[in-house]
């Protein structure tokens, strides 16, 4: 585990990792087609990125996750500061890319005033862009 430390002394990147508990089947429970499905879609999401973190708020708050797609493989934590580039998994990267975003009340209101209950447009808060595959 590499520890990065920022300027100002915080640690980013993967900060810690422990084992998991449930032990890693082999995928032996699934239909031929599905077992060579999930161990491709595996490999993927272990295949390592280069990518660069945005927080569309500003440079002031962190997005701290932790990671773990699949059994046998440890529990992951990050911790990712906007404007630096990380060396992450690329099924990491696509579960932040692929999040909706914070759901937001619509500024709308009725004939009487009141707010109605529509959701507005959602906030893209965290994303991750790719420098290399």
């Amino acid at each position: 585990m590499i520890e990065l430390i920022s300027d100002s002394g915080e640690k980013h990147g993967l900060i810690n990792s422990v084992a998991n508990s449930v032990q890693d089947n082999g995928f032996k429970y699934m239909s031929p087609e599905t077992k060579a499905k999930a161990e491709k879609l595996k490999k993927s999401d272990n295949t390592k990125v280069k990518a660069r973190y945005i927080n569309h708020r500003g440079t002031h708050e962190r997005l701290t996750k932790p990671y773990c797609r699949w059994a046998g493989d440890p529990i992951q934590t990050w911790n990712f500061i906007p404007g630096q580039t990380y060396e992450l998994p690329k099924g990491l990267v696509d579960e932040v890319n692929n999040n909706p975003g914070l759901a937001k009340r619509s500024d709308i209101v009725d004939a009487k005033g009141m707010p109605t209950k529509v959701d507005g447009k959602a906030e893209k808060l965290h994303e991750f862009v790719p420098i290399s595959f």
